[in-house]
């Protein structure tokens, strides 16, 4: 098969192309290798570069933390807690303005001590504007000082100070004070910090985590270390700020990015932003979209890793590393490939062009060998395509050194010689679609092909697997030894052995007819020719078109036994909707016979509005399921509600119910007068109730009764009759939920429980009545979301209703809204049902005319309000064929079988409203359908006189002269 997109090409281009291709291919792996090499050392020079890295990042660390370590020693020695408590306490003042002077890696310095005093000392060139209060003028100065006071607990000596608050002091550089601003409530406490507590435990220097900085908001370390009184702590902070200026130092390519991290993800320095200090608390992904952010996700630790980021392709690489001492951190890098591998490519680029140079000396060569080659293969591709044009005498077949080419050329000798002999046979395969003429053509081809004068096809009986029965022959038999009308073999499976022999000796060649499970179908019979032949290739041939022919007859075979098939299955479906209603049954095969009755007489019209029609074979199959599938949903629809016959009929007619509150109203009634005369009143006052009581009983019960038949159309005066009647009390002395299912009891939930003796409405709609749907209602609303079949219909809030007096007050037939709807639901089952199954495409539109059967011309019908007048000729055949069914049908519980007089003045009503398809009604009257369906379906009492003249000018005439009827 030819693909769409396929594009012929001559062989010495393909040939050409091969071999530039082959040297394409060798030249790519070569530079494919040199790359993965070059790419191989790459990886291993960025992980030894940036071990180096992590190791001068490490040793830069420490570098900056040892002159930090030997200046907190020296104020360690010198601190006196008396002196920084004392007026004379400039001493240590002046140390702690010495040590921040002396180390430009020093944020601040500082003591506490057990008290809680705090006195402090920074640079103020160092000092971020945003890290002090906005009321401190540092202009000027050089230092900025905070001092606090700790708590009363302090020694003596120390009370005189307790007085005064805590201050910021400006001083200038000979540490004069230049301005002083107190504080109010700071909140810091010097013995809480993470510094202080470090170094309560022993008199040795301690290293804090990396932390925000409480005075100025700052990230970095603190050095601490308790003094040798033992009553202070001093403290020396370094800041994250210098690291970041160190770090822009190691970037081995310009676009290289650089980081340090904590274990935690908190950011201690980068190379972005000229190396500026992260703020508190900010982590790596708070850079936004940088390629470290990237690196750091993949988790891959201490080996080069190359991932994509952006556009770009980039190679990056995790460390762990000391910081500071014992700190653990991590340094970030990544590196643009394209900076990476700029020289790689560059030669690469080189060996590129080397190699197209040669791929290009190539070309020539290549063209030239497969002219050669390809000489022969044009010609015998131009004799080919004369076998494409169906011209198999124009092949002659070409000569060639090539071992390969001769060969194709004998084998498609062969091929034309037996194309030319499968020709026929195989039109006769695709053109007959009867088995019987198909088998015959086959002989007949077969005898003109071979030469023989006579053959037999027997086929397997398919009742007796043993017995294979004649059923096609051609040709001339020897009359006086006719060949057998069946052959009886053992099994259907086993050898001919026995019949062989027989018939062998009779001149015939016995072939068996095997299906694709090696299953024998039948058995063909030809008679050897008379004339000198190969009778091994005779044999050959004849095998292989009886094995083609055996195939097609499987095929017919099944195709007929799956026909067969599901015209059974769709009418035991339709049997089975009518068996599951008794006073139903028959609608499902009644109406496709009348369909089919009337689809016949449409096909077979010449002239008039159906005259253009011509039903194909596939139509009349769709036709013929749909009319025997178009109220399958009806499997669906509640019994009781199918064969309501009264108003009250549930699953049984609860008018007995009724009666029996009537007749407790009455023994009350009975009860009134005995109890009267026991009290003394008088006899003859007494029996005049009693019999008033029981007149009116009578008469109400009497009026409830009738509307429950549901036989006329109930008017205004008896719906307010039957709520006077429903308004009456009778006493109820029995609790009414004793002996009940769990679903009744469920329907109980919402009324209240009534103490003994309670009074009853005679008729009431209680919430027991009212059932919800135990399964989802179907989606028929037109907004619904789940509705993909197109309906078009207005959903009841329930699935039942069953009160009484809503019931009893139904104005016209047996059913309620809530009814009405359930009815009409088959309809929608039918679509929704038949929509589910996986129809081939010729039986496609079998769902469209089963379910739009109960649809109308003008639009009104349901479930989808589809017009009928633009509808198929099948859909208005099925409307019409269902209502005159329904209108003659005398097994309905709730109504009598109409005469066939009025059933077609009601059609003709009907066709006069826009109901039903006016063409195909008069048809149904000039064919004579409506007659010869009557006589084999409908009753003889309904078969009466028909004016056909009157019926068909009441369907012309307007629909509002008939209104009311």
């Amino acid at each position: 098969m030819r693909l769409p997109f396929h594009r012929e090409q001559p062989i010495q281009l393909l040939i050409a192309a091969s071999i530039v291709g082959m040297m394409l291919v060798l030249a790519g792996l070569l530079l494919w290798q040199s790359w993965y090499q070059a790419r191989a050392s790459l990886v291993q020079s960025l992980e030894r570069t940036s071990q180096q890295l992590s190791t001068m990042v490490e040793v830069r660390t420490q570098a900056l933390l040892e002159p930090a370590r030997a200046m907190l020693g020296v104020l360690v020695s010198e601190a006196d807690v008396d002196k920084f408590h004392s007026t004379s306490g400039a001493n240590m003042l002046q140390l702690l303005a010495a040590a921040v002077g002396a180390q430009e890696v020093l944020g601040s310095a500082y003591i506490g001590s057990d008290t809680g005093d705090f006195l402090m000392v920074r640079l103020i060139e160092r000092i971020s504007p945003t890290a002090i209060p906005a009321e401190v003028d540092l202009t000027g100065g050089i230092y900025l000082t905070l001092v606090l006071h700790g708590d009363s607990g302090a020694p003596q000596g120390l009370a005189s100070r307790r007085q005064e608050e805590g201050y910021w002091q400006v001083l200038d550089g000979q540490l004069r004070e230049m301005r002083r601003y107190p504080v109010v409530d700071y909140g810091f406490d010097p013995r809480t910090r993470p510094w202080y507590r470090d170094a309560e435990t022993d008199f040795l220097p301690h290293l804090s985590d990396p932390y925000t900085f409480f005075t100025n908001g700052e990230q970095g370390v603190t050095l601490s270390q308790r003094s040798h009184s033992g009553r202070a702590v001093l403290g020396i902070d370094m800041t994250s700020e210098d690291l970041g200026h160190e770090i822009q130092r190691f970037s081995t390519e310009p676009g290289s990015r650089l980081a340090i991290t904590t274990p935690d993800g908190l950011l201690l320095a980068h190379d972005i932003d000229q190396g500026q200090a992260p703020l508190p608390g900010t982590t790596l992904s708070d850079l936004g979209d940088t390629p470290l952010v990237t690196l750091r996700s993949l988790n891959v630790i201490e080996r080069p890793v190359r991932f994509a980021h952006g556009d770009q392709q980039w190679w990056g690489l995790a460390l762990s590393f000391d910081m500071l001492g014992s700190r653990l951190a991590w340094l970030l890098v990544a590196t643009p490939e394209a900076e990476l591998m700029a020289s790689m490519r560059e030669s690469l680029w080189h060996r590129l062009l080397l190699s197209l140079g040669l791929v290009t000396l190539m070309v020539p060569m290549g063209i030239l060998l497969a002219h050669r080659l390809g000489r022969p293969l044009r010609a015998l591709a131009q004799q080919v395509r004369t076998i494409s044009d169906f011209n198999l005498e124009a092949y002659r077949g070409v000569e060639s050194w090539v071992s390969e080419v001769s060969h194709l050329s004998r084998a498609l000798d062969t091929l034309v010689h037996r194309a030319g002999k499968f020709q026929q046979i195989n039109r006769i395969l695709g053109r007959e679609q009867g088995l019987d003429a198909m088998l015959e053509a086959i002989l007949g081809e077969l005898l003109s092909v071979t030469g023989s004068h006579h053959g037999m096809i027997y086929l397997a009986d398919e009742v007796r697997a043993d017995r294979f029965v004649a059923t096609a022959e051609a040709g001339c038999a020897d009359a006086s030894e006719p060949l057998p009308e069946a052959l009886e073999i053992a099994t259907a499976s086993g050898p001919l052995a026995e019949v062989r022999e027989q018939l062998e000796a009779r001149g015939y060649l016995v072939q068996s007819l095997r299906d694709r499970a090696d299953k024998r179908l039948g058995v063909l019979l030809l008679a050897r020719p008379r004339r000198d032949h190969n009778d091994g290739r005779w044999r050959n041939f004849v095998a292989e078109v009886s094995s083609v022919a055996a195939v097609a007859i499987d095929m017919r075979r099944l195709l007929e036994a799956e026909a067969r098939l599901l015209d059974a299955m769709i009418q035991l479906v339709a049997k089975a909707t009518d068996a599951k209603s008794p006073h139903t049954g028959g609608h499902c095969s009644r109406v496709p016979q009348l369909a089919e009755m009337l689809i016949d007489e449409v096909d077979k019209a010449t002239q008039g509005p159906f005259a253009a029609i011509s039903l194909s074979d596939d139509q009349r199959a769709t036709f013929h399921l749909a009319a025997w599938l178009h109220d399958c949903g009806k499997l669906t629809t509640p019994d009781h509600i199918m064969e309501k016959a009264t108003k009250l009929e549930t699953r049984y007619n609860r008018i007995h119910e009724v009666r029996t509150r009537f007749e407790v109203l009455w023994r009350d009634a009975d009860v009134d007068y005995w109890r009267g005369l026991a009290e003394g009143r008088d006899a003859t006052t007494l029996a005049a109730t009693r019999l008033q009581r029981r007149q009116e009983l009578s008469d109400a019960f009497a009026c409830v009764a009738r509307a429950n038949q549901g036989g006329e159309t109930m008017g205004e005066a008896l719906q307010q009759r039957l709520v006077e009647i429903g308004s009456w009390c009778w006493q109820r002395h029995f609790d009414d939920r004793l002996g009940l299912s769990k679903a009744e009891l469920a329907q109980l939930v919402d009324e209240p429980v009534h103490p003994l003796p309670a009074q009853e409405q005679l008729l009431a709609d209680q919430p027991r009545h009212r059932l919800a749907w135990q399964c989802a209602c179907p989606p028929v609303h037109p907004e619904d979301p789940l509705n993909r079949w197109g309906f078009a219909m207005q959903p009841p809030a329930l699935a039942e209703h069953q009160g009484e007096l809503y019931n009893l007050s139904v104005p016209r037939g047996t059913l309620n809204d809530v009814e009405r709807f359930r009815m009409q639901e088959h309809v929608i089952q039918t679509i929704i049902m038949l929509e589910s199954l996986p129809w081939p495409a010729h039986l496609r539109r079998v769902p469209e005319i089963a379910g739009n059967h109960h649809e109308r011309m003008d639009g009104r019908g349901y479930p989808r309000q589809v017009k009928l007048s633009e509808a198929s000729i099948e859909e208005r055949v099925m409307a019409l064929a269902d209502v005159f069914e329904a209108l003659t049908a005398s097994d309905r519980p709730y109504k009598v079988g109409l005469s066939l007089s009025r059933a077609l003045e009601i059609l003709a009503d009907m066709v006069s409203e826009g109901h039903l398809d006016a063409q195909l009604f008069l048809l149904l009257l000039d064919s004579g359908v409506w007659r010869r369906y009557a006589d084999s379906f409908v009753a003889s009492r309904q078969r009466d006189d028909v004016d056909l003249a009157a019926i068909k000018a009441r369907a012309t005439r307007p629909a509002s002269s008939h209104l009311g009827c």
